[in-house]
């Protein structure tokens, strides 16, 4: 483990070996059965819990006036295996977890699943070393980095409400164009504008393409005086 990682966690271990169980998979742990290491699948069990409970809370306070249909949407939106790995190697996890020869000759420190899962093991960790609140924390702080704010992504599909306009109105269908991708591969900032034969009305930034999107689509409602455009999204979702 690398003095700096707990630095790009957010969090100071009390018990280093928590994190060091938390680092090491299940192939590492069978070549080193004589010294009785443990894996970080437990960990990795508890740390589902704390990320859907960190997240669920978070979403249940960003939208007072929201159903629990719309925050069941919204909490599987943010919460998926892709949104994972994008944290994971926001704080360049990959690089620290201890991995058997196979899986390390496999590239199994980029493997999906492996980062993943590995995430999830070392906010367990952070849970029994410290508390959810703190593991809640650097949830939060993490997925705002990665993401962004909660209260800024919503759910509302401002795409399909786009075409749907464009369409029903103009007889025409917008075009999304990828402008600039800057940033290291695990970091990458998108810009996309949407345009109506050639010229732009509307732009937006984002860490994923759907994000950057979204917020195009968004300003191309408002450019277009789209009355629908001035739902909220607490109003969207139910």
């Amino acid at each position: 483990m690398s003095q700096s990682f707990e630095s790009r966690l957010g969090y100071i271990f009390r018990d280093k070996s928590l994190l060091n169980e938390a680092l090491t998979h299940s192939t590492y742990a069978n070549e080193h059965k004589s010294v009785e290491i443990r894996d970080n699948q437990r960990l990795e069990f508890l740390g589902d819990t704390v990320v859907n409970a960190a997240i669920a809370r978070r979403v249940y306070l960003a939208f007072p006036d929201a159903n629990e249909g719309g925050l069941t949407k919204l909490r599987a939106e943010l919460i998926n295996e892709a949104a994972l790995v994008k944290v994971a190697r926001h704080i360049r996890l990959g690089v620290e977890l201890f991995l058997g020869k196979g899986e390390e000759h496999d590239r199994g420190s980029s493997k999906p699943s492996i980062l993943a899962d590995a995430y999830e093991a070392v906010i367990g960790a952070i849970f029994l070393d410290g508390s959810f609140d703190e593991a809640s924390s650097v949830v939060e702080a993490h997925f705002k980095e990665v993401i962004g704010n909660i209260e800024d992504i919503g759910i509302t599909d401002y795409k399909s409400t786009l075409i749907e306009y464009c369409q029903s109105k103009m007889k025409i269908i917008p075009e999304m164009v990828v402008d600039d991708e800057t940033g290291p591969e695990h970091d990458k900032v998108f810009t996309i504008s949407v345009r109506l034969d050639g010229e732009i009305i509307g732009c937006g930034t984002g860490r994923t393409k759907k994000q950057a999107s979204q917020q195009a689509c968004w300003e191309a409602l408002k450019s277009l005086n789209n009355p629908g455009n001035k739902t909220s999204v607490s109003d969207e979702i139910s």
